[in-house]
């Protein structure tokens, strides 16, 4: 018993010196950034947190519910890059240090005043809202602490927060800012919620049926336990709900390691010190990608799947498959670690049986063997698909089905596999039209309906957009699901949100703009026949100019034209005079 007991106490202070080792290596090199911020940090999210298609990137600090707050270059160095996005991060800053490392600053409402006069003007030149602008080397310096800008909203954000980046200034791989020693605190450890257990076989049991089992944990003695012993016969894996907290805040965040042990071996290690950007797309596969479409519950797997070549990864025995063939019992902990060293324990006991393979395979569906590693097609002469090599994460079998056209289409619906199934790259979709008049060839998309969270399927037509090339409508999709043809002749609509037509100096003018289908894909607007700055809030339909005495004289009457696009080529027009 104390040799056993000894084993246990060894496998967990190795543990615990590897993850030291990991966490030395960054905070030994660069602990000297300053807090981009002036108050003290709490997060809303952090690094390797998952989100929809991806890892999070960095941290996301609060700001106290408001936009305005002051913004600080960590270190010394100079501005690398400025991009004006109408999502992703709107508007941001790329600031690279001597040592090595960019920092990231993002959803911001504004830069410092010389920054926005030297966008402002690349804005006119090109007549465009968006920027993607890389300064020469050392022509924008910044000092550590300098001021740079201010917290907004801007881009794909759901609030007001600073996203924060850290990334290796060599290939731009984002680093865990956790890692940094910013002054964040935390003392509380993650929390397991549940488990799933997969048969990885058709001839696999669990509790006697070839199906998923979940389990719901119980915390007990400061250790999270499932009570009852799971009775496993076959090739089985795991998948586990967790998520980690930070003091003074209720946002979940992502767990910085996971190591599994059964009967105190290590078999699973997966640590979350850096990503990279060409991987992101991994979690489709490194999580219960079907679970997260059903429920929106996020279920990380043990499965690494033969296209999952997420770097994350330092331990993974036979993939994070478990072989339960014989008659013997195990004990199985889930060791999860976030990074300020807090760590919680799941523990459950196996009994497992002899294999026994009485499988019979029913399947009544025709399928085609896609295998992951080349490229796949399927035809027939209604549908023809292109998947390139590694779009699948495994080998699959392809099924394809259709049904009748809904209303207001232009083909069959096309169930292509399912919508369950995830992609890591898009994949061609040609699809032959019904009945399409020829004066709406170009206005014809692919589309794809998306369910409401209830399920009731009364959701948005989502639009791939799309070609009409010799009687088929030809589009890429990143999704597997329902796909059919629709036309989108309906333009833009322009609502304004100000109604009078005199203005104090502090106003804007504000616009809704929406498209139902295929989305909007240019806008311009004109004061007195002059391009004018108008910026796009795409989250919110809302498309604005902030009155600039720069640009438009005050004290007298002006004309406004604004013209919005959707992808398709219809257009709106708007027009009214003012004035400032």
């Amino acid at each position: 018993m104390k040799i056993i007991q000894l084993k246990k106490i060894a496998l967990l202070f190795s543990f615990c010196l590897l993850n030291l080792y990991l966490f030395s290596q960054i905070k030994t090199k660069k602990n000297n950034f300053q807090s981009p911020v002036d108050f003290p940090i709490y997060l809303a999210g952090n690094f390797g947190e998952i989100r929809a298609e991806h890892f999070h990137a960095g941290i996301d600090i609060k700001t106290q519910g408001v936009e305005g707050k002051n913004i600080y270059s960590i270190d010394e160095g100079y501005i690398s890059r400025i991009k004006i996005s109408a999502n992703g991060y709107g508007k941001t800053l790329y600031i690279n240090h001597p040592s090595g490392y960019t920092s990231v600053y993002g959803h911001l409402s504004n830069f410092k005043p010389e920054i926005n006069n030297l966008i402002k003007d690349i804005q006119y030149k090109n007549k465009e809202f968006e920027v993607d602008f890389y300064a020469p080397i050392n022509s924008l310096k910044v000092k550590k602490g300098e001021l740079i800008g201010f917290s907004g909203n801007t881009g794909q954000s759901s609030g007001p927060h600073l996203h924060f980046e850290i990334r290796d200034s060599k290939n731009q791989d984002p680093l865990n800012p956790l890692l940094f020693n910013f002054s964040v605190q935390d003392d509380i450890s993650p929390v397991f919620y549940s488990l799933f257990v997969y048969p990885a076989s058709k001839e696999s049991l669990a509790n006697g049926l070839n199906q998923p089992k979940f389990y719901s944990v119980e915390k007990a003695n400061g250790d999270y336990k499932i009570i009852d012993t799971l009775q496993l016969s076959g090739r089985f894996y795991f998948g586990y709900e967790i998520n980690d907290f930070l003091n003074d805040s209720k946002n979940r965040c992502g767990i910085y390691t996971m190591s599994i042990l059964v009967n105190d071996k290590e078999v699973y290690l997966h640590t979350l010190d850096k990503l990279s950007f060409s991987e992101m797309a991994y979690v489709k596969s490194h999580i219960d990608y079907s679970e997260r479409v059903r429920t929106k519950k996020t279920f990380q797997k043990t499965y690494i799947a033969p296209n999952n070549n997420l770097s994350i990864y330092q331990v993974k025995v036979s993939n994070g498959i478990f072989d339960f063939n014989t008659d013997s019992a195990y004990t199985i902990q889930f060791l999860a670690t976030d990074v300020h060293g807090n760590r919680s324990k799941l523990l459950f006991n196996v009994k497992s049986s002899s294999f026994n393979n009485n499988y019979i395979n029913e399947d009544t569906l025709k399928a085609k063997t896609f295998y992951w590693n080349i490229e796949n097609s399927f035809t027939d002469e209604n549908i023809q698909l292109v998947f390139p090599a590694n779009t699948f994460f495994e080998t699959t079998n392809f099924v394809y089905t259709t049904s009748e056209p809904i209303e207001n289409s232009y083909s069959l619906v096309h169930k292509i596999h399912d919508k369950y199934t995830p992609v890591l790259k898009p994949y061609s979709i040609s699809i032959k039209t019904i009945n399409l008049p020829e004066n709406l060839r170009e206005k014809a998309i692919i589309a794809q309906k998306k369910e409401n969270g209830n399920g009731n399927g009364n959701g948005k037509m989502i639009s791939l957009g799309g070609d009409f090339i010799n009687g088929y409508v030809v589009a890429n999709s990143k999704e597997l699901g329902d796909f059919f043809v629709l036309v989108d002749t309906i333009a833009p609509s322009i609502i304004p949100l100000v109604e009078n037509k005199k203005f104090n100096n502090s106003d804007t003018i504000k616009f809704t703009i929406k498209d139902e289908l295929s989305g909007i894909k240019i806008f311009n607007g004109y004061i007195d026949n002059n391009w004018a700055l108008f910026e796009y809030d795409m989250k919110n339909d809302l498309l604005f100019y902030i009155l600039d005495d720069q640009r438009i004289k005050k004290h007298t009457n002006h004309e406004l034209e604004l013209f919005v696009i959707d992808q398709k080529g219809n257009i709106n027009t708007y027009y009214t005079s003012f004035y400032w």
